[in-house]
């Protein structure tokens, strides 16, 4: 009787491993630099209440591979789709500040998650950047913007990757690493944290450590989940307030 029932009852099935957690490349340094919220996913970040979505960092997936019929990227320099990026307005508001940061730590305390505690945080935080808008916009103005959206469509579209940019800073030209310095004096002044620095460039010039690159150059906003677009260049560095 035993054997028999044992054919009909399945196996409790093994629990499906968690998905991996994401860490800032900034990890450890936590108390020094803004939250990067592209290296960083707990899962929460689906909830809606971010208004962000993953960037395709380049390559492909197993199941992409397998789709043989996906149309081959473009190969193209940075610089020459800067365009593409479609730079959108600030997207946020000045209004109701304080109630969505009272209504933001009362959902901190709710949380359990360790990283979705940390996202809440995050938010808050930014949220009280905003409060210091009147006295940090003239300088913050002058970027352009950007979403993970219009990223992520970049990069779909043309074989460019997405990666940190301490990579590129050796070679990054005076212009480059002046814009950096004030930007991570600006938000110092700003909130006592340093900014994410990240970069949009061709796959191979992130492996070839001594050859000439040209990316565009971004960071993560200190007041919401979007990018600034600090400049591009091949050559020379081209700010978008000159293009």
């Amino acid at each position: 009787m035993l054997e028999l029932l044992k054919r009909f009852i399945k196996p409790k099935p093994e629990p499906a491993p968690k998905a991996s957690i994401m860490i800032s490349h900034s990890d450890g340094l936590d108390e020094n630099y803004l939250f990067d919220f592209k290296n960083y996913s707990s899962g929460y970040r689906g909830s809606g209440l971010f208004n962000v979505s993953s960037i395709t960092v380049g390559g492909m997936s197993d199941s992409e591979s397998s789709k043989t019929s996906e149309p081959q990227k473009i190969r193209i320099k940075p610089i020459d789709v800067l365009d593409q990026l479609e730079t959108v307005p600030t997207p946020w508001t000045l209004s109701n500040l304080e109630d969505k940061i009272s209504v933001l730590k009362y959902k901190q305390e709710l949380i359990t998650q360790s990283y979705s505690r940390r996202e809440v945080e995050a938010l808050i935080e930014r949220l009280q950047n905003r409060l210091k808008w009147a006295e940090f916009s003239e300088f913050f103005m002058q970027f352009q913007n950007t979403t993970d959206e219009k990223i992520e469509a970049l990069l779909d579209k043309y074989d460019l990757v997405m990666n940190t940019s301490d990579l590129f800073v050796p070679e990054f030209p005076d212009e480059a690493i002046m814009v950096m310095r004030e930007y991570t004096d600006q938000l110092q002044a700003l909130c006592n944290k340093k900014p994410v620095f990240y970069v949009i460039a061709e796959p191979d010039k992130f492996r070839k450590a001594y050859e000439r690159r040209d990316p565009i150059l971004l960071v993560q906003s200190p007041f919401g989940f979007y990018w600034q677009i600090l400049g591009a260049w091949d050559k020379e560095m081209i700010l978008l307030s000159e293009l």
